[in-house]
């Protein structure tokens, strides 16, 4: 009768503890993607331009990009609440100047309220990492972009990439999108 008792708690416990996370596992798949980009990305202007991204790291049907047409573009396909992170290798590889950069989200050709975060980078061959983020709601077909700008064209200022001999390569963007609600 004790280990009949001592079963039938155990069998409960289990019940109280596993069940609530077997049901609250989300059919489907959540919308996600991350993008990078393994060439370095220097402008020739100190006009904002696009940033583009070569590579699908981890893409799923809820993002679409294409890393080889419109390498800009990332679209939405599913409505909700996203977290969007852009993170840049920022730096120089020449010149005496300090080289700002800046790096900001645009959505559906707007720039995105309070996302701009800048780096000065005062030495050559130094790196940081900048990074632009938001959570915002969105819609099937918007279009989201990474944009930068530079303050000096003469000091090949920008997004570095990096290969290190023995280890991964240092993209000179890696950006992450995920939707965290309806």
């Amino acid at each position: 009768i004790t280990l009949g008792v001592i079963a039938l708690g155990l069998a409960a416990m289990s019940v109280i503890l596993i069940a609530p996370l077997a049901f609250a596992q989300e059919a489907g798949f959540t919308p996600a993607a991350q993008l990078s980009h393994t060439v370095s990305i220097q402008p020739k202007t100190t006009k904002p331009v696009y940033v583009i991204m070569n590579s699908n790291d981890y893409i799923n049907g809820g993002i679409t990009h294409s890393s080889s047409r419109n390498t800009a573009d990332v679209i939405v396909n599913e409505e909700g609440s996203y977290l969007i992170v852009a993170a840049g290798q920022v730096g120089k590889t020449s010149g005496n100047t300090t080289c700002n950069v800046d790096l900001w989200l645009r959505l559906n050709g707007e720039h995105v309220a309070n996302s701009n975060t800048r780096a000065s980078i005062p030495t050559a061959n130094d790196t940081i990492v900048l990074v632009s983020q938001a959570i915002m709601p969105l819609k099937p077909d918007d279009t989201l972009n990474t944009m930068m700008s530079v303050s000096a064209t003469d000091q090949g200022c920008g997004l570095i990439n990096t290969a290190p001999s023995t280890e991964p390569n240092i993209p000179a963007i890696i950006f992450s999108i995920v939707r965290i609600g309806n």
